[in-house]
């Protein structure tokens, strides 16, 4: 695929998927049940359209340029410096302006530094005496817990896409298949009740959200974008959404659709001029939930969802914007170069990277 950063809707199609987190959000923080889509609330959906659009351009990246150093620095750059902005900003400026506890009492309760831990995706989501009292008590930033899962998967895409490359092209396609159906039958196994917990984050929950990812993945590595187009994927998502069976079902189709429909749309011709200069959706995510719970401390009675969407979007624009330009921008122009012109030259048709010793799978090795 021969991939212009300024011509498509990528960054369309991940504002409409950080949209999502917040309206989600919105039912939730003001204790009302959230809407859904194929059995999944509108949240998650969310976060799996910025699982499936990451799969497959941290995919790219790493295809045109299979490099370790250069691509955990690229992979750092993007989404450590605004994570540890509002890590500290939180901890440090909004938790002493809206604890109950007196300063003393605040900055004395160790709870205040292993809030920090979260800059490191060791995931914390409560600062003494915040949102004690709102619908949703506690939580500080409940939309954190995905970046570790994020983190994962750029550790586990250098290894899966080397392993492919040196496989048939059938059977990279085979296990990349298995891949997805292991991760499926993880997450929705009956585990008896028993959490499994590594690194502060629930292994379980993490699957829900690997396979979008290995989707996206999967149609970078073999060099599937021909098959993007928008009238289908609106067709398969419309099927998605009268098609009547079991959340299982509605899951696994969702798994195979969704991310298709996404890379579909985002790689289409901008139909929004101007937005390739500018990417706020990370901020939105990063500072949605901290607003909506700020919003919801300051009113005595429950907001309606949909004023809470609109005022927290609103207002989180603000900051998202901001971190953009002081925070992001700035340091995505410390990322390291490439060793290539640009993508378009280093990916071949079939998706893979071109070694210096070696030319890219274009078919099955006979």
């Amino acid at each position: 695929m021969k991939y212009d950063a300024r011509d498509n809707n990528f960054n369309l199609v991940r504002l409409f998927g950080a949209a999502l987190v917040i309206y989600g959000h919105s039912y939730a923080l003001t204790g009302n049940p959230p809407p859904g889509f194929a059995a999944t609330s509108v949240s998650t959906i969310g976060v799996k359209i910025f699982f499936s659009i990451s799969g497959y351009l941290v995919s790219l990246s790493w295809l045109s340029d299979p490099h370790l150093a250069r691509f955990f620095s690229r992979r750092l750059l993007r989404i450590c410096p605004a994570l540890i902005v509002i890590v500290f900003s939180t901890a440090f400026i909004i938790g002493p302006l809206l604890t109950r506890l007196s300063l003393t009492e605040y900055f004395g309760d160790p709870g205040v530094y292993s809030y920090l831990w979260n800059a490191t995706l060791y995931i914390n989501y409560f600062l003494p005496g915040l949102f004690e009292h709102n619908v949703y008590p506690d939580a500080v930033n409940g939309s954190l817990w995905s970046l570790p899962t994020e983190f994962a998967m750029y550790i586990l895409t250098p290894v899966l896409l080397t392993i492919f490359y040196f496989l048939p092209r059938r059977l990279a396609q085979l296990a990349t298949a298995s891949l997805l159906v292991a991760a499926y039958a993880g997450a929705h196994m009956d585990h008896g009740g028993r959490q499994l917990v590594f690194y502060a984050t629930d292994v379980w929950a993490s699957l829900t959200l690997a396979p979008y990812f290995i989707a996206g993945m999967a149609f970078a590595a073999f060099g599937l974008s021909r098959v993007f187009n928008i009238y289908v994927a609106f067709a398969l998502l419309f099927v998605v959404a009268i098609f009547d069976t079991g959340a299982l079902v509605k899951e696994a189709m969702l798994i195979l659709i969704l991310p298709y429909a996404c890379l579909s749309f985002a790689s289409g011709r901008n139909i929004l001029p101007g937005l390739e200069r500018f990417d706020i959706s990370y901020g939105l995510f990063l500072y949605g939930f901290l607003i909506q719970q700020i919003i919801a401390k300051f009113f005595a009675s429950p907001l309606h969802p949909w004023t809470m969407f609109w005022a927290a979007l609103c207002a989180t624009a603000v900051p998202a914007y901001v971190s953009w330009i002081l925070v992001e921008k700035p340091a995505l122009g410390w990322k390291p170069g490439t060793r290539h012109a640009s993508d378009a030259n280093s990916i071949g048709s079939s998706g893979w990277a071109v070694p210096a010793t070696a030319a890219p799978l274009q078919s099955e090795p006979s």
